[in-house]
């Protein structure tokens, strides 16, 4: 079982098929959305997103563009509980 944070947590692995390699992180947030009051839960999240962006962007604009390590989040999955309080 996963303990539940409000801690985002990072996951890499690289997989390798037919010569393609590729780096797959996954961001793993388990906890959040499960507060009393949720209005706000979604901001680190967000900011975090934002970060990234910003930072692909500064390496991609700086003169040195060979070796960009892309952190951007290219997909973001939300599972809701199917034992909600509504």
């Amino acid at each position: 079982r996963i303990t539940q944070t409000v801690d985002i947590t990072k996951h890499s692995v690289e997989i390798e098929e037919k010569g393609v390699r590729l780096r797959l992180t996954i961001i793993d947030t388990p906890g959040f959305g499960d507060a009393i009051n949720n209005q706000e839960c979604w901001k680190p999240i967000a900011d975090y997103i934002d970060q990234q962006f910003e930072q692909y962007f500064r390496d991609e604009s700086g003169v040195n563009r060979k070796n960009i390590v892309d952190n951007r989040i290219h997909c973001c999955l939300y599972f809701i509980s199917p034992f909600g309080h509504g």
